[in-house]
């Protein structure tokens, strides 16, 4: 899996060089130089999105008590975000990550993974039901080939099979019925069988969140579209600190398709290649031209490497802590 990630990067990599080198470098550091003093407005609207992000998750841990504090709780997923893009697992690297330093927090270990997979699989749900009204509104805004339509509506497809498989497969005890599929397939390690009674434990948990906390799965996947829709303005920003203002509506089309070609680079790290070459593509379907998208993505990756770098830290602290806790605890 690691090999076929960096061979990936490196493709992504090189077909990004490639593309910003054919719009050519001149035409990008006039959009990305008019953002002058302006530039720090940049990360805004992202943060903004996070912290919307983490209320969902916080929706779906329902003990006060337990519960970390609004702050760490940011830090947190800050550093699962991170650890998801950044980290060769096809964006599931970070969801382990969360749910072990929730149990350090004191949050019993089946309702911290259950709050993870939980929130992964309205997470899709959420990013599906985005694409989708971008798919609705694009014919209205641009006009943009129907063939293009198509295929990004088989991408939307797939995403929301996907999502809704996830999420109906939460409720027929998915632990266990894959445990018994590899003793079936004779592939189950001992490790695994031995802990069978903590797996029902976590399937009761996935199922009885569902009966019993029904209001906070909608709140957790309405906040969640909120963050979205706040992604959507972020376009806005950026578009206008190049000197180049758009609407609103043109940009949640953008903002909502090239989401989906974001989705397709999930075995990417950071979707590097693939979601840059699928946003030009888009904007150009848009008539906002090349040059443009292109300096887009920069502004993009820009935001986005600031976000990570605090994500990554926020790991690096919270590993220390854990390691300086569990050393604590060993030497009494």
């Amino acid at each position: 899996m690691r090999r076929l990630n960096l061979i990936l990067l490196i493709a992504g990599t090189v077909c990004l060089y490639w593309m910003l080198k054919r719009l050519g470098w001149a035409k990008l550091g006039l959009y990305l130089c008019h953002a002058g003093y302006y530039l720090p407005l940049l990360f805004v609207p992202y943060g903004l999105v996070n912290l919307l992000w983490t209320v969902s998750w916080g929706c779906l841990l329902p003990d006060k008590m337990s519960r970390p504090s609004p702050g760490r709780l940011f830090l947190l997923f800050l550093a699962g975000q991170s650890l998801n893009q950044l980290t060769p697992s096809a964006s599931m690297g970070g969801e382990p990550f969360m749910a072990l330093r929730l149990k350090d927090f004191g949050v019993a270990w089946e309702e911290a993974t259950a709050s993870v997979v939980i929130r992964k699989g309205l997470f899709v749900l959420s990013l599906t039901l985005y694409s989708f009204l971008g798919l609705i509104l694009t014919p209205l805004m641009s006009s943009i080939s129907v063939f293009r339509l198509r295929f990004l509506s088989l991408g939307v497809l797939a995403l929301g099979t996907g999502g809704l498989s996830f999420l109906i497969a939460q409720r027929k005890s998915p632990c266990v019925s894959a445990m018994r599929f590899l003793e079936k397939c004779r592939l189950c390690p001992r490790k695994l069988k031995d802990k069978e009674r903590e797996l029902v434990e976590l399937d009761l948990c996935l199922a009885g969140f569902y009966h019993k906390y029904p209001f906070r799965i909608f709140l957790s996947l309405l906040t969640l579209m909120l963050g979205w829709l706040i992604h959507a303005v972020e376009v806005c920003v950026i578009f206008r600190l190049m000197g180049h203002p758009i609407n609103f509506g043109p940009a949640l089309c953008l903002d909502a398709l090239a989401t989906i070609f974001s989705s397709l680079g999930f075995m990417i790290p950071g979707a590097l290649g693939i979601q840059d070459g699928g946003t030009i593509l888009v904007a150009m379907g848009l008539d906002l031209g090349a040059a443009l998208a292109g300096a887009f993505t920069i502004l993009r990756r820009i935001r986005e490497a600031f976000w990570l770098s605090l994500g990554l830290a926020a790991a690096a602290v919270a590993n220390q802590k854990t390691s300086e806790r569990k050393q604590a605890v060993s030497s009494l």
